[in-house]
Formats: structure tokens, C-alpha cells, sequence
């Protein structure tokens, strides 16, 4: 059975905007809709300097703007609606939105990391994967 709701999680990572190219695919021959979504961390390191500058563009805003270009560039001919979440921990997030707004398919970019690199940071895919409620697509580097 295909999907008719796909929600495409997106860092900016070259890894994920590489997967839109398969998510527009499928979106199309599926006749699905898509829901790009951004996971911010509102916890996030904020540099020293920043307390002393002023504050510019909300980080929300700009985020959905890039998601907004990312969505002209790579999936114009599909309808896409687009989403920034604020939470810290990202595979939660995206498993909740999946769950709560009808997700049939989550699909997301392997950034490819391995052994170390992969047990100290971990891996947010490797999570949605073991936690989420509908399948999940990975498309790798």
C-alpha cells in the first residue's frame, strides 16, 4: 500500500537534502503529500557573544524559509506543507508528529556514521527507526 503522507525530516545536512530527490519521487508516483519537517533544539549552544548582539530573525522563521526554498527546488510539483519543531530530542519529535498527524511513511537521510562516532553522538535515525509507529525509509549517503 503507498503512502499518501510522507513526512521528509531535513537538518540542512547535504545527506538530507539528498533524499528529498527520492521523496519527490515517491511523492509523485504515489500521488502522496509531504510535510517537510525541522527539528530546532531550543537548548542549543549559544555563543558567548551572542548575549552582547542583537538579536536577528527568529531562528524559526529562518528555518522555515530554507525549508520553504527546499521545498521550490525539489518538490514544486507535489503539495508540501512545512513544519518546525522546537525540541531537544529530535527522534522523539519526529515520531510524535508522525504519530499524531497521520504520517504513513518518515523518511530521513543517514548521515553514515559508524563505530565511535556513532555510540558517543548517536544516532537520530537508528531511534526513529526503533520508535516509530509507521515505516520508515533511510536513505543513505
Amino acid at each position: 500500500m503507498a503512502a499518501k503522507h510522507i513526512l521528509a525530516c531535513i537538518d540542512f545536512s547535504e545527506h538530507s537534502t539528498r533524499a528529498l530527490d527520492e521523496v519527490g519521487e515517491y511523492a509523485r508516483a504515489n500521488g502522496s503529500k509531504v510535510t517537510l519537517v525541522y527539528i530546532s533544539d531550543p537548548q542549543g549552544f549559544i555563543p558567548p557573544q551572542a548575549v552582547l548582539e542583537p538579536a536577528s530573525e527568529t531562528d524559526d522563521a529562518a528555518h522555515e524559509a530554507a525549508l520553504g526554498k527546499l521545498r521550490d527546488r525539489h518538490l514544486s510539483d507535489v503539495p508540501v506543507e512545512l513544519a518546525v519543531i522546537a525540541d531537544h530530542a529530535p527522534a522523539r519529535a519526529i515520531c510524535d508528529y508522525a504519530e499524531n498527524h497521520g504520517v504513513d511513511l518518515i523518511i530521513l537521510g543517514s548521515h553514515g556514521r559508524g563505530g565511535m562516532e556513532r555510540w558517543l553522538i548517536g544516532s537520530v535515525a537508528e531511534r526513529v527507526v526503533r520508535h516509530a509507529s509507521c515505516n520508515v525509509y533511510i536513505v543513505r549517503r
